[in-house]
This record gives C-alpha cells, sequence and structure tokens, in this order.
C-alpha cells in the first residue's frame, strides 16, 4: 500500500530536482517548483526545510538558494546568515562548483512515502529489523539522526551516565564505533547507550569503560587524583563502580558483549 505523501518525500523529489539545476547553472522560481512537485507555491517552504537542515548540518553549500522569487530573482535573505556568505552571486557559485552527484539522496529512505519518525519506530519495536532500515537509509547523516532520536526515547532523555536531561547535550553514542560496526549494528539501539557530549567524548577516548553489570568504570581509578579539581572528580573516578541508566525494556539493553569489545579496543 502506497504510504501517504509527506515532506520527506517532497524533499526527495526537491532534491532530485535541485541538484539537475546545480548541475546546468540553473535557478528555480517558487512557482516553477512548485508545477513540478504539484503543489501550491505556498507549501514549498515545508519541503524545504529538511533540506536546508541537511546542509546547515552536513555543511555543504546552501542547495535550496537556487529558489528564487520571481519578481526579485533572489534568494531569501536567510541564507547570507545561515551560511555567512556576501551576497547571493556567492551562494550560488559554491552551490553550482560543488560536485553534487558525490552525494546520494540524503531522503531516498522516502521515496515510497517513509518517514524518519515511522524508521524511528521500526528500530524500537524490533531492533534485529536494523540492518533493513539501514538498507534504506544508507545515509550517514540521516542515520546517525534516526539513532540518536531513538535512543533519546529509550533512555527518556537522559545521559546513561550523570542523568544530564538537556536535549541540546545529548548524543547518540555506538558502543561499536559506526565507522567499525556492521550494518546492522549501525542502527541497532543495542549497540548505543545515550550519552552527554562530554561524556560521550570520554567513552569514545576509552576514559570511561562499561563492565558485564552495566557498572562504569574509570580508566585511571588508580592513579593519584590530587590534581583533580571537583567537577573532574565529578564527571570521572566519581561515576566508579556506578551502574548506568538503563531503558525500562529489556530488549533495548546494550549487548554486554559489545562493552567487552570497547574495553578491549576492538
Amino acid at each position: 500500500m502506497k504510504h501517504k505523501i509527506n515532506q520527506e518525500q517532497r524533499a526527495f523529489h526537491t532534491w532530485e530536482i535541485l541538484i539537475r539545476c546545480a548541475a546546468k547553472n540553473e535557478k528555480i522560481t517558487y512557482g516553477e517548483l512548485a508545477k513540478k512537485l504539484g503543489l501550491h507555491h505556498r507549501a514549498i517552504r515545508y519541503a524545504l526545510g529538511p533540506i536546508l537542515e541537511y546542509c546547515l548540518l552536513n555543511e555543504l553549500p546552501p542547495l535550496t538558494i537556487l529558489i528564487i522569487n520571481k519578481g526579485t530573482q533572489e534568494p531569501g535573505q536567510g541564507f547570507f546568515f545561515a551560511w555567512d556568505i556576501e551576497n547571493s552571486a556567492d551562494g550560488f557559485d559554491k552551490v553550482y562548483n560543488f560536485n553534487w552527484k558525490s552525494i546520494s539522496n540524503p531522503f531516498k529512505y522516502s521515496e515510497n512515502g517513509d518517514t524518519q519518525e515511522q524508521l524511528i519506530i521500526d528500530i524500537i519495536e524490533n531492533p534485529n529489523e536494523s540492518e533493513d532500515v539501514y538498507s534504506r537509509v544508507k545515509v550517514r547523516g540521516i542515520a546517525q539522526r534516526i539513532f540518536r532520536l531513538a535512543l533519546l526515547r529509550i533512555y527518556d532523555n537522559q545521559c546513561a551516565f550523570c542523568g544530564l536531561s538537556f536535549i541540546e547535550s545529548l548524543e547518540g553514542a555506538h558502543i561499536i564505533p559506526y565507522s567499525l560496526s556492521s550494518k546492522k549494528e549501525r542502527l541497532d539501539v543495542r549497540n548505543g547507550i545515550l550519552l552527554c557530549s562530554t561524556h560521550h567524548k570520554m567513552f569514545d577516548k576509552r576514559l570511561l569503560f562499561v563492565t558485564s553489570e552495566y557498572k562504569i568504570e574509570y580508566a585511571y581509578k588508580n592513579d593519584d587524583i590530587s590534581e583533580y579539581n571537583e567537577y573532574d572528580i565529578l564527571m570521572s573516578i566519581g561515576l566508579q563502580d556506578k551502574k548506568i541508566y538503563l531503558p525500562k525494556s529489556k530488549l533495548h539493553h546494550p549487548m554486554k558483549a559489545n562493552f567487552e569489545k570497547h574495553k578491549l579496543g576492538f
């Protein structure tokens, strides 16, 4: 059964149109784009949101700058602040000179109507299907976004080590690093743990480990810590033997074998 059209699906089609324009050093008006998509021109901005966000997060040229106002022949002013470009000509040059063929359409997963929300639900409800979900996503930036959002839900929006709940500071940490993970492990929530940015960095640098009892172990627990300040202790050796916060469902508990591999350096 075909899914009802959604903004991510529209973003997929819009991306294809815009990279064709970029290859020809062309621009397109809101009205022209709306006609190609079968939309009212006022609805275009909703399809552009996901593309804008993706380009910003991945430090890509402002692809949507190619969409211009029919009267002024200029894009919106927001581009100059978001991408720190001097003028529209500078922005157009950046887009025209970029090799867009080197990037897969980041919204490929939505071609047939899937949404990130549905993919998040899929990997939460059945972690064993994570390889199938990854095969639909493929693009690293999108995969990592889905992974983080899934972990935020199952860890109740708090760092598994310290309990910090500022969502902006929480990150999806892979136990076996993304670059070393299998396709299944890259989106398997059991190969993940939600951590604040500080503890994520310390975990990745192997300053902090997790034991088979789900307890935190500090790499230098036996060293002299006299030069540590209060906050240093709180964030490191102060966590020694503390049990990590675990998801409510055992279905989502991290794989102990992956923590063992992490401690051994993979």
